[in-house]
């Protein structure tokens, strides 16, 4: 089942690996500015996003997740 939410253009997996073990990583590109400072950040918009990355994780992923937000607007403060 592929994740769809708003504001995410990309989303991809990885696995990050240490000393004490594996972990996967669940990558979502998102238009929406990350930086709390810039004036178009929309807190609510990246809880939303962040709950549904969440809700997606515990119905389809087994084991440790992380989950990566990255922004593609360019302008950061």
């Amino acid at each position: 089942m592929p994740f769809k939410a708003p504001h995410v253009s990309f989303v991809s997996f990885a696995v990050e690996v240490s000393p004490s073990g594996s972990t996967q990583v669940m990558i979502l590109e998102t238009d929406l500015h990350l930086n709390p400072k810039h004036p178009s950040y929309n807190h609510a918009a990246i809880e939303h996003l962040i709950a549904s990355a969440q809700n997606y994780i515990q119905d389809t992923m087994d084991g440790p997740v992380h989950i990566r937000i990255v922004t593609t607007r360019s302008g950061e403060v």
